[in-house]
């Protein structure tokens, strides 16, 4: 199973990244792990340079603080479950 973790403050931009994440997984029928990262110590552990950031199965697919639309989260999620 994929793993996603999303890793932010849970602000409104990470909550807004979270949902748009929700509906992207549903539109494309992907069915994955989603964990929330929201304990700054947790998230430092990552060496991420920015929050929000979503991780697919350990590896940064959006970060610096841009939050992507539905339609950007779906085409990165089928790329890179086509790629594995």
């Amino acid at each position: 199973m994929i793993r996603i973790q999303v890793l932010g403050l849970g602000n409104s931009q990470h909550r807004k990244l979270s949902d748009n994440l929700r509906s992207a997984l549903e539109s494309v029928g992907l069915r994955a792990k989603v964990e929330q990262v929201t304990e700054v110590d947790d998230i430092l552990r990552y060496k991420v340079s920015s929050i929000p950031t979503i991780l697919l199965n350990g590896q940064v697919l959006f970060e610096n603080g841009h939050t992507p639309s539905v339609e950007e989260l779906r085409d990165a999620l089928s790329g890179a479950v086509a790629a594995n």
